[in-house]
């Protein structure tokens, strides 16, 4: 789910991101933000120097339950104060995702090359179907994850809508195209 694109649909987008442009000062937006974290009791979260980590509470939340990280900052060539949020899943999750994508791709790759080195040599060789097995595994775990996504994206708008209604309590809320 792209929140800022025009192609809603973007199939490998597995962390999507988007941006706003706001018209007050950082430290009040952030200061607001962390007030309004403590006055809703559907979602928890945390304020940490320039960013505000939202997630939803432990309660109701699941393996594939989204977290989302919002930076504001001023930056000095604009003349807005930018909002910049990446949801995705948990980190552990995020973390674990990673590792099986980069140990699947090193074995295929890896196991690839030995096959048609071995293939090339005219010595037969098992190692060739490590090419495909590892891509049937690779996309099985892709699949996964946009499965997972779908199964958080209740939960991914809801922390969206918190964003956007905490911010629009204090200032004009914009999102920035092309992010």
């Amino acid at each position: 789910m792209a929140f800022n694109k025009l192609n809603h649909h973007i199939l490998g987008e597995i962390r999507p991101r988007f941006a706003l442009k706001i018209n007050c000062d950082p430290e009040t937006a952030l200061e607001h933000l962390a007030v309004k974290l403590k006055e809703d009791r559907t979602i928890s979260g945390v304020r940490s120097n320039n960013y505000v980590f939202v997630k939803t509470l432990s309660e109701s939340a699941h393996y594939w339950s989204p977290e989302m990280s919002v930076r504001i900052e001023k930056h000095d060539y604009l003349d807005y104060i930018g909002v910049h949020c990446v949801l995705g899943p948990r980190q552990s999750v995020w973390v674990l995702f990673t590792l099986i994508y980069a140990a699947l791709t090193i074995l295929t790759i890896f196991g690839g090359i030995f096959g048609i080195v071995q293939l090339g040599m005219r010595d037969g060789s098992s190692f060739i179907w490590s090419l495909p097995i590892g891509l049937i595994l690779i996309s099985t775990i892709f699949i996964s994850s946009k499965i997972g996504q779908n199964k958080g994206r209740d939960e991914m708008l809801h922390l969206v809508s918190f964003i956007y209604h905490a911010l629009d309590e204090i200032t004009e809320v914009e999102r920035i195209p092309g992010n």
